[in-house]
Formats: C-alpha cells, structure tokens, sequence
C-alpha cells in the first residue's frame, strides 16, 4: 500500500482514539453498557456490534467526501498538493504536542433522547455514525481538523476512505471494548483512570502529534518522488543503457542522445540493449553497433511499431488485421566485421498474441527476459517470459487498474498503472507482490503516463500531453 495511504491511516487511528475522551465518548461507555438501558448484556453486545459499523460509516462519509470534494478543485495528487498536506500536518503537530486549547471547539453533543425512542441497537448505530462523522460532537485533538484538511489537499478517495475507515475504528474501539464491561470493576476502573488522570489524555494528544509528524514525511517524501525532470520536451518511447538513452523525436524520427549529445538514427522506434541500437523500417529492424552506429545486422520483420534489444535477443510487436502479436528472434555473432557481423541464430518465436480491443504493450528486453503487458477488457496483466530457459507468467494482474508498458533490469520492474483519479509510474521487485513503490504521480485530466524506460538510477517516462497525446514529453525520475 501507498506509504502516504498507511501514515495517514495509523495517524487518524490514534486521533480517532483520542476521541473517547469527549464528553459523548464517555456517555457512549455508558448508554451502552448494561446499566444504560434494560435490555442487559445481549443489549449490549448487539448495540456494540451495530455501534462499530456506524462509526466506520461516518468516517468514510466525512473524509471521502472531503476527498472528492479535493479533488473536485484540484484534483487528486500531485507536488503541491502533498506539500500543503505535509504543511497542515507540521502546524496540527506542533499544537499537539504543545497540548494547545483546541480552537474551534465544537460543543455539540449526541441526542441523548434516541435511546429512549428507538430500539438501541438502531440508537447505538446511530450514535456511532454520529461519532464517526467527526464534526457533530466534541473535537478532542487538532488532528481531526488537520486529518480534514489533509484529505481535501490530497484529493484521493484513497486517502479519504483509509482516514475514514481507520479514524472510526478509533473512535469506536474504546467504546465497544469498555461498554461490555461498564458496570464491572476492570470497567469502572478504566473509566476512572481516564476521567481522573488528564496526564493520560495529554499522552495520547502527544502521540497524535508524533503521528501527524510521521505523516508529514511521508506526505513531504511523496512530494518529492512526484518531481520529474524533463528530458525531452518533444519526446516519447524511451530506451536506455548506461549513458546513452535513445527515443522517438515527432517530426524527427528516433534520435540517440549520449551526454547531451542528440543524433538522429536511421529508422523508427529505438531501442538500446547490450552493445545494440535497434531501430525498425522498411519491413525490417536494422541492428546498430552502440559505439560507432554503424550497421551490424539485419532482422527481417514486417509492421513493426515497437522493438527490444539484448546481446542475444531482439523482441518486437506487430499490428496487422486487427491483432497484436510480439516476436522474439534470437541473434549471434556471425563471426566476422561488417553488415552482417550479427544475424538471427534461430527461428522466429511467437511469443503473443491477442484480438483486438485486447492490446499488447511495447516489449522489454533484459539479457533473455522478456516483460510485456496485456490489457483486456475484464482484465490486465504483465506477463515475464524467459527466452532462453523458457518458461514464465503472469507477474502482476488486476482487474480495475490498466496496467502498461513495463520495463524491467535485473530484478526491478517499472510500468504505469492507471486508476479512475490518478495514475502513477511504479517500480517494484520481479519476486514481490506489492504494488510497488510510485515513483512519478499525475492526476486524471493532467496528461497519460505512458511507454517507460529503466536504469540504474532512474526511471524514464513519456507524458502524453493534448487531447489525443499529440504533445508527447519525456520524464525521469529518480529511482
């Protein structure tokens, strides 16, 4: 999960806690205790369990719709915006462990008359709703304000609905585990403690502001991964080996840039791998020396519009009547200098293919592993084949997020998942499971994270700009 997402949640768990201490979270210990109506313990079991569901209701109402409404004006994600959140968390923070009057205070409290009205299971979830909802009562921390603020900056119905969830698990949980045991001496005494002992209410106010802390880091850190370099400004497609880092120039065709230094290759849709430039054409891919850029073998391969290229392998997908299909052909040296230095060594492989409107992403080559993404329309996944020893799957798979254009080397992956609200650039381990780390967020509306590159210390991405991406810009990002 999004490190950002987990701070927030553990922060609005605490701050959702420190709740119990309002005046409404004692009453709640005690209107649902036993000795709060006549229907007993088994009352108050079944109040306790329609009491927690109501809390977690009003959380995910309160800050969900927070974040909607965030990213209504804004929209969600993105380095400015996480730098505001990050700036609201500090001055919550410092308030907190200041241990500053709360300002504005809210002094609302719970309809007292619906337990005797309603049944009190129906009274309990209504009260937990209440509660839940963070505003219609006492506001015992600044972090609920903050936690508010934060949710409309971010404008992440993720974030909103983690904060939620998670704030009324806090403001339920002391309350569903004390008012079973009310009228009990373990109960009698806990709720002693907390109403005679305000040292124990600073405490948890303390903590609320270490967690806001935690979170403005994290939010800060999230920041700073969302700030991209521009590569290129007229740029897309990238490949990248060492120092050298190729690409498809619009108006131009693939050009090569090695320190700054731009030259125009002699074909379309580039790529570096080993000591190989590739570069597709006339029903062809032309195999390049990296050094010199002088010709050293030839691949016949016909609608081409997308190429890899390794020491012993050169992999490429083809678009013809109504299907996409991806090939891989291995190479050799052939043993003497000249035009045909290299040449295929093997059959032609094909590797995969699908009807449309299922989609094949640009292949990725590292050494013989082979990456490619397939996207269909109940499903996408990004499939790891290995060429030389043969075998492999499916590496990651989803079924509501696209999932494009992978790149790996070594044993880190980069692709594009794309969300509803946003969509970011991920790198992750080849063995783990997670989503992965984001390294480059942008938000719905704000151009298309498109085809990737990797390499050791950063990570390359082009930006699809205009209504139909016809301004393309090449990113990297620290990795």
């Amino acid at each position: 999960m999004d490190p950002v997402v987990v701070a927030l949640a553990a922060a609005a768990l605490l701050i959702g806690l420190t709740g119990t201490w309002s005046p409404c979270g004692f009453s709640m210990i005690s209107t649902l205790g036993p000795s709060g109506h006549t229907g007993g313990r088994r009352t108050t079991l079944s109040a306790c369990a329609s009491f927690l569901p109501g809390a977690l209701l009003g959380g995910v109402v309160t800050f969900g719709v927070l974040a909607v409404l965030g990213s209504a004006l804004g929209g969600p994600g993105g380095r400015l915006a996480y730098l505001v959140a990050a700036g609201i968390a500090v001055v919550a923070a410092i308030a907190e462990l200041r241990g500053a009057p709360i300002v504005p205070q809210l002094r609302r409290q719970l309809p007292e008359h619906w337990r005797r009205v309603m049944p009190m299971p129906l009274a309990a979830g209504l009260y937990g709703i209440l509660l839940g909802l963070g505003f219609t009562t006492f506001v015992l921390s600044f972090g609920v304000w903050a936690l508010a603020g934060i949710a409309v900056a971010v404008g992440e119905l993720e974030a909103g609905v983690a904060i939620g969830v998670a704030f009324g698990i806090g403001r339920a949980l002391p309350i569903v585990v004390l008012a079973p045991i009310a009228d009990r001496p373990a109960g009698i005494r806990a709720v002693e403690l907390m109403a005679t002992r305000p040292a124990i209410y600073r405490g948890f106010r303390f903590g609320d502001g270490l967690a806001l802390l935690v979170a403005a880091v994290a939010l800060t850190a999230g920041a700073t991964a969302d700030a991209a370099k521009t590569v290129a400004q007229r740029g897309a497609d990238p490949s990248v080996s060492a120092a050298a880092l190729v690409y498809e120039k619009p108006g131009r065709g693939a050009v090569i840039s090695v320190d700054g230094a731009i030259e125009d290759l002699p074909g379309s849709d580039p790529a570096l791998g080993g000591a190989y430039v590739a570069v597709a054409g006339a029903n062809r891919i032309r195999l390049l020396d990296r050094g010199t850029l002088a010709e050293v073998g030839r691949v016949s391969a016909r609608r081409v519009d997308a190429v890899a290229v390794s020491d012993s392998w050169v992999a490429y997908r083809r678009r013809e009547g109504g299907r996409d299909s991806i090939f891989a052909v291995p190479i050799a040296e052939a043993g003497n200098a000249g035009a045909a230095a290299v040449k295929p060594s093997g059959k032609r492989r094909r590797i995969a293919s699908v009807r449309r409107p299922a989609q094949l992403s640009r292949p990725s080559l590292d050494d013989s592993q082979l990456v490619f993404a397939v996207s269909k329309p109940h499903g996408n996944k990004i499939v790891r084949r290995h060429l030389a020893a043969g075998g492999g799957g499916a590496i990651l798979r989803d079924r509501r997020a696209a999932l494009q254009n992978p790149s790996i080397l070594g044993k880190r992956l980069l692709y594009v998942r794309i969300e509803r609200e946003h969509q970011t650039l991920r790198l992750r381990d080849l063995s783990g499971a997670e989503k992965g780390r984001v390294l480059l967020k942008r938000k719905r509306g704000r151009g298309t994270l498109w085809s990737t590159a990797l390499a050791s210390n950063r990570a390359y991405v082009t930006l699809l700009k205009g209504t139909r991406g016809q301004r393309p810009q090449l990113l990297s990002v620290a990795r």
